[in-house]
């Protein structure tokens, strides 16, 4: 038997790579929802309130959120929102883990459904021109959609699950491909950029994602059981698995690319270009490069498609 590295006591249930530590779940939940405070505190991540939508995906990584936030920040107001996409078992599987989760933590729940708010499916795009990037398609729609949501909703703040692997992935492949503006936007706390949006943050950027399947897994926290059906085509998959083959030679890897991107580069970047002037969508209302929003004129093709079907 291994006993943990921090009390020297109890049985160790979980090994932490980067930092060379077994721990058992008594440490590993301190551990891990003090570094979830410090990230808060650090970047100063309530300072607009204390009415903050969580957005839960019924994956590990909203669950871990919603999960240590109501423990390690007891006075706040919490409420959980969820997108459902239509995704067939996956979006219900999902649904019902998140809303397990809510009740489970007495939070109240709130879903959009796409199909019954907006006549379409994210599946709906399969075949169409943006069928190629369905993974991005659902993603620009679901910002949206949580954007809405909390603006509905009246909250301070919206929280997102992203954590360490997700927030290196696309740092790695924004700057790959050049797209150095939203690069820009890949902060742990982003202001609203438009007067229909509320601020953004992400208590979970300096955690590792196993981090979070551990955490979810010792607390048997609700969390769906299938992937989605589409995540093989994902441009974050294969980024992923590259940093991950990355990260065996160097296990601080994801901490030093993220120390890298935030402290040098995007500094740099604020400096150096511009920020965007957006005006409004004369549709939904939301942030626009011109008269109809990237989503709203998604919504109208796909809408003009299956009536043509």
């Amino acid at each position: 038997m291994r006993r943990c590295s921090r009390c020297n006591v109890n049985e160790a249930e979980v090994y932490l790579s980067y930092s060379r530590q077994y721990l058992c779940k008594e440490c590993f939940n301190q551990f891990f929802e003090k570094r979830v405070k410090k990230t808060v505190e650090k970047y100063r991540m309530f300072k607009a309130g204390k009415y903050v939508a969580v957005a839960v995906s019924g994956g590990k990584d909203s669950a871990s959120l919603l999960y240590s936030l109501k423990l390690v920040f007891p006075d706040m107001k919490f409420v959980a929102i969820h997108v459902h996409s239509g995704i067939n078992r996956y979006s219900d599987e999902s649904m019902s883990k998140a809303r397990e989760l809510a009740e489970m933590l007495d939070v109240e729940f709130h879903v959009y459904k796409l199909s019954e708010k907006d006549g379409f499916t994210i599946p709906d795009f399969i075949g169409t021109k943006y069928g190629k990037r369905i993974c991005a398609t659902c993603g620009l729609i679901r910002r949206w959609v949580l954007s809405y949501m909390a603006r509905e909703l009246g909250v301070d703040i919206l929280a997102t699950g992203h954590n360490l692997d997700d927030t290196v992935e696309v740092m790695l492949n924004l700057f790959l491909t050049g797209e150095f503006m939203q690069l820009k936007r890949l902060k742990p706390v982003l202001p609203p950029e438009h007067p229909s949006q509320v601020w953004k943050v992400k208590p979970l950027i300096l955690t590792p994602e196993l981090d979070n399947l551990m955490y979810a897994t010792l607390n048997k926290l609700p969390v769906r059981k299938i992937n989605c059906p589409y995540h093989k085509s994902a441009r974050s998959t294969k980024m992923k698995e590259w940093i991950d083959i990355w990260e065996r030679r160097n296990r601080n890897i994801k901490f030093q690319l993220y120390s890298v991107f935030s402290k040098k580069l995007i500094p740099i970047l604020n400096s150096a270009l511009p920020e965007e002037e957006y005006g409004t969508c004369k549709i939904c209302g939301g942030p626009s490069m011109g008269d109809i929003c990237s989503v709203c004129r998604r919504k109208q093709y796909i809408l003009e498609v299956k009536q043509k079907l």
